[in-house]
C-alpha cells in the first residue's frame, strides 16, 4: 500500500495566500540544522495567536476535522538544496502540513515520497499547493537535488496526537 498523502491545490483563498506570500521578505530566517548536523534550509518560527488562528482552523477543517491533533511547531521555510537528497522521517512529529508559497513551479522544487526504500512519488511545486501526510512513518525529501530547481518558500506545520 502506498503512503497516505493528501494534496489540495489552491488551498488558500487569493486574499489569504497574498497575506502569507507577500510578506516573506519581511521575515527573519534562521539556519535550520537537523539532528544529524545537516543544514537543510532556513526557517522563521511562529506560534498560534488570535491573528493567525484562521490558518490552523483551515488546516484542521480540510485535513483532519475528526482527529485531535496538537500543534508541535510551525514555521515559514526557505530552501534551495541543490546538492543532495535529504531523505528522512519526522520521528518526533506525527503529521506534516506543507503549503508551497513562492518559487518556480517545477517538479524538482517539490517533495518526494518513498515506498520500500524507493523514491516513487513526486509532488511538483505549485504555488498554493498544500500537502498533508504522516511524516513519522513516510520517508520523504525535497526533490531539489535531483534536477533543475530554484529557491522555494513554504509554510510548514507539524502535528502530534493529542
Amino acid at each position: 500500500m502506498l503512503p497516505t498523502i493528501q494534496i489540495k491545490d489552491n488551498f488558500f483563498t487569493k486574499k489569504e495566500f497574498n497575506i502569507l506570500s507577500n510578506n516573506l521578505n519581511k521575515l527573519k530566517f534562521e539556519c535550520f540544522v537537523q539532528d544529524n548536523g545537516i543544514t537543510s534550509g532556513f526557517y522563521h518560527p511562529f506560534e498560534e495567536n488570535k491573528d493567525n488562528k484562521w490558518l490552523y482552523n483551515k488546516v484542521k477543517k480540510n485535513f483532519f476535522p475528526n482527529k485531535n491533533l496538537k500543534i508541535k511547531d510551525s514555521s515559514f521555510r526557505y530552501r534551495h538544496n541543490s546538492n543532495k537528497i535529504l531523505a528522512h522521517t519526522d520521528y518526533e512529529r506525527d503529521y506534516n502540513f506543507i503549503c508551497y508559497l513562492k518559487g518556480e513551479e517545477i517538479v524538482y522544487n517539490g517533495t518526494g515520497f518513498y515506498y520500500k526504500n524507493n523514491l516513487n512519488t513526486y509532488i511538483g511545486f505549485v504555488e498554493n499547493r498544500a500537502i498533508f501526510f504522516d511524516g513519522k512513518n513516510n520517508w520523504h525529501t525535497d526533490l531539489q537535488g535531483l534536477g533543475e530547481s530554484s529557491p522555494r518558500y513554504s509554510i510548514n506545520i507539524f502535528y502530534n496526537y493529542g
